[in-house]
């Protein structure tokens, strides 16, 4: 599994409990119980997140001391681990205030049925007898737990698995308390499916949608030095090859005033960064042949470096793609800005790639740098990025609305395929996702996404639905495992 680790790393809580009846009647049932609950906290350790471990808890006044440390602790997502039985009485009342998901873990020990077996033994080495109470307690007490581990993971991977995508959601989680997105400029005129309401974003998913002007980040790259900006043409030197002119009539090479023009640009796209405190920003601008439209058309490469650092950007003014690619960044996957062109039918794969902003995270090879005539629909000249996404399992997620304004996640597993690829500065990616290609880019479009979406790494359907339980989102997954089996010389 790819994981990329998150610009923010979210806090995990977990609460253990055991039933106090137990400690005098089975000798070593506490210790083996807390034993379970420390062998579970290294499993959720192996993830980029802190972890804040309360004490046993076996007393409904321990619970509620348990509850104001979660609480105090600003936790993200919990985790209550129930060892063997215990009485839901003895640990529910404390996290009932807690406004987080929580998901529910029993990992029992294996021990041989065929062997002796005493009275103890399950309390020992755990058991699932808790569950169903604890299940019915908590959906009746109106913290319905979002999911329910449960398994051996010295025999079953799936737990361990299981116990890491519910850590990348918590990190997703993270990522969207305290997000403000920048908003630059307007969408794409015409694009009717990128529109949105920001009071939408924030109450659907407590993003603030911050509204920028183009005035500020011209001041900043106004005022750039030489100095900033002569570091930031040896920070792209040291990532980027600069190439030359490609079969495309519009590439050509990049000049020396093009690349000093765009680390200009970069510098001050940073500044509009920090000095707003954006985890993200969605822009786009036509000015006609002014100082707005010359920067505005040349913040590709800044806005890639900042894509790569987890904090996302999308082009055409796509806040909603921006959102996407937020998330699965987040999740460990990267996120690229990308839309769907060209298609081989024969092969039944499509082309997925934009001309910016990109993920170099999740590139296959060194990115490289091309100079550009003219950008395709849009007005300006300049340099722009190429690479493609790294060859394997890959993954599209939109975040789609409808009519009355309700979100929803759009999700396709597929993978992206060797094979030519045209040198049009852009990214550009064989994206398999399924043997009937017509059929998927019309499933795709019936769940109402934009025409843009989130490029990511990996296989994260599974993870996307998770994130959905805890925000009660819902989740389409259109295509699931894709793999094609059949390779053939690039």
């Amino acid at each position: 599994m790819i994981n990329i680790n998150p610009a923010k790393k979210a806090k995990v809580g977990i609460i253990h409990a055991g039933h106090p009846r137990y400690w005098d009647q089975f000798k070593g049932s506490r210790q083996q119980t807390i034993d379970g609950a420390i062998r579970f906290k290294k499993m959720v350790e192996t993830n980029p997140v802190d972890v804040v471990m309360t004490d046993l808890v076996d007393t409904t006044d321990l619970s509620f001391a348990a509850g104001k440390l979660l609480h105090d602790a600003d936790i993200d997502l919990l985790f209550v681990y129930l060892h063997s039985y215990v009485a839901s009485g003895y640990w529910l009342p404390g996290i009932k205030h807690l406004n987080v998901p929580m998901v529910l873990v029993t990992m029992p020990r294996h021990y041989d049925m065929e062997g002796e077996y005493i009275t103890g033994t399950a309390v020992r080495f755990g058991s699932p007898c808790q569950m169903p109470e604890a299940y019915s307690a908590m959906v009746r007490s109106g913290i319905p737990p979002a999911d329910y581990v449960f398994g051996e993971p010295d025999l079953d991977p799936r737990v361990q698995g299981e116990i890491d995508e519910w850590c990348r959601v918590a990190n997703a989680l993270a990522a969207y308390r305290g997000c403000n997105i920048g908003y630059m400029g307007h969408s794409y005129n015409g694009m009717l499916d990128m529109n949105f309401d920001p009071t939408g974003i924030t109450a659907g998913l407590g993003i603030y949608c911050k509204m920028l002007e183009m005035c500020e980040l011209a001041e900043y790259v106004h005022s750039a030095s030489e100095g900033e900006v002569n570091a930031k043409i040896d920070e792209m030197r040291q990532i980027f090859d600069f190439v030359g002119k490609s079969g495309d009539p519009i590439t050509n090479p990049a000049t020396p005033e093009q690349i000093a023009w765009a680390g200009r640009c970069a510098v001050g796209l940073d500044k509009l960064v920090a000095n707003n405190n954006l985890s993200g920003l969605a822009y786009y601008y036509e000015g006609l042949n002014n100082l707005y439209e010359r920067i505005g058309s040349n913040l590709i490469v800044g806005n890639t470096m900042l894509t790569s650092r987890g904090i996302s950007l999308a082009g055409e003014a796509d806040m909603k793609t921006c959102i996407a690619m937020k998330t699965t960044s987040a999740l460990g996957c990267g996120g690229s800005f990308a839309e769907f062109s060209i298609i081989d039918f024969k092969r039944n794969e499509i082309y997925v790639g934009h001309d910016g902003p990109h993920d170099l995270r999740i590139t296959d090879g060194r990115p490289c740098i091309r100079g550009l005539t003219l950008y395709h629909g849009k007005r300006g000249t300049g340099i722009s990025v190429e690479f493609s996404i790294k060859k394997g399992d890959i993954t599209i997620v939109s975040l789609a609305s409808d009519y009355d304004g309700h979100f929803k996640w759009v999700v396709a597993e597929g993978q992206s395929m060797p094979g030519r690829l045209p040198q049009i500065a852009n990214t550009v990616t064989r994206g398999y996702f399924g043997g009937d290609i017509t059929a998927f880019v019309r499933d795709w479009s019936m769940r109402g996404v934009c025409h843009h979406m989130s490029l990511c790494v990996g296989h994260c359907a599974a993870m996307m639905e998770k994130l959905g339980k805890a925000m009660g989102m819902e989740v389409e997954v259109v295509t699931r495992g894709m793999k094609k089996e059949t390779k053939y010389e690039t």
